[in-house]
Parts: C-alpha cells; structure tokens; sequence
C-alpha cells in the first residue's frame, strides 16, 4: 500500500520527430493490434482522515476502469493529483499491452489531445516523453500487472496538466459556461527493439470543466 470533433492521428512518424525519437521505419499498428491501449484504469482507494492510500501494484484482476473526471478551474492544479481526494488520486493508469512475442516495445511519448463543443478556441494538444518498456507476450512474469506483455503507465499530473488547467483559465471567454464537457483523446507511441514505430488505438477520457 502506497500513500499518497477533432481528433488527430498518424501521429507516431510526425511526432516521434517532434520528441526527438530518432529514427527507425515506421509500422502498421492495424489499429492497436501490436501494441493496444487497453483504456484508463484505477486502483482500490481509500481516504481517511485525509490520508490517501492506493493499493499497488495496480494488477489486471483488481483494475477499476477510470473513464471520467472533475476539473475546478478554481481550485485544481492539475490532474490526476494524487495528493487530492477528489482528484482521482489512484487513477490514470493508461493500460499498455505489447503482442510481439520476441520483442520489447519502448514508449517514447504519450500524446493527449482536447475538444470542448461550442468552444471558440482550440485547447492545445499536450505530448510528454516516458520511457517505460513493455516486454514482449513471451516473457512470462516479467510485469507487475499479472499479464504478461501488460503494463500500466502513470498518467498523473498528465491528463489535464498544469499549463492546460492554465490555458482554461485564460480562455474563459472564449470557452463555454461551466460546467462544460471536455473531451480527451489519449494515444500511446512507441518503437520495438528492431526499430519500428507503433503508435496505440486512440483511448478516450471524458472531464467535467467546473467553476
């Protein structure tokens, strides 16, 4: 126990330029067949007497799927927060799963995109680096989820950051009224050990925007 509309794609050969990932030629993911974003999910949690504990490690068996969320343009920095109760505090944990049987995938960024209906401006899309590896479907034992060739990848802090939360506040006139609905469309990038760029299904994650 650990205290505590508009999409976009084809983004692994543009973007891994962009995070500087290197080279490498670049792959047919069929839609998240190789290498599959399995959605967001959140450990068992438990708050007393303001103390936050989060059973870790998350495993397969005991995820709690995590598909929504509330943002306060007054009071959250970001999100999720783990240090806030009502900052989904055991959640965003993006579930991973490489099919190569040989091979391991290394996640060099996460791309994180925004739609707000009615919105008058565009909230930018957010990209962060991780480096996280998944090993391959063979290799029996070797993740802490219980699935071999699964993983989970934190996303705290991530799917709303702070400069985002930030952007809100600056943008309220050109926003909707709260509370308002925005969209998150959340997509994993990656390359195997032989080079070959994948990039995830899209996963999608729902945020309440609040005074």
């Amino acid at each position: 126990m650990v205290k505590r509309t508009w999409r976009w794609s084809g983004l692994a050969c543009v973007l891994a330029l962009v995070a500087g990932c290197g080279g490498g030629s670049s792959g047919n993911n069929d839609q998240g067949i190789v290498f599959r974003a399995a959605g967001v999910f959140r450990s068992l949690t438990n708050i007393a007497g303001g103390e936050i504990t989060c059973t870790e490690p998350l495993v397969a068996e005991g995820a709690i799927a995590d598909t929504e969320g509330t943002i306060s343009l007054s009071t959250t920095r970001f999100f999720p927060d783990e240090f806030d109760p009502e900052g989904d505090p055991c959640g965003g944990q993006l579930g991973l799963r490489n099919s190569l049987s040989t091979q391991s995938i290394n996640v060099q960024f996460v791309t994180i995109e925004y739609e707000v209906a009615g919105s008058a401006v565009q909230v930018p899309r957010y990209v962060f680096n991780t480096g996280l590896t998944i090993p391959p479907s063979t290799c029996e034992g070797c993740t802490s989820s219980g699935e071999d060739g699964f993983t989970y990848l934190s996303l705290l802090g991530q799917i709303v950051p702070q400069s985002r939360v930030t952007f809100l506040n600056q943008n309220v006139n050109r926003l909707p009224a709260t509370p308002y609905q925005m969209d998150v469309f959340i997509t994993a990038s990656g390359q195997s050990d032989q080079g070959t760029n994948y990039e995830t299904n899209v996963t999608g994650y729902t945020i309440t925007v609040t005074e």
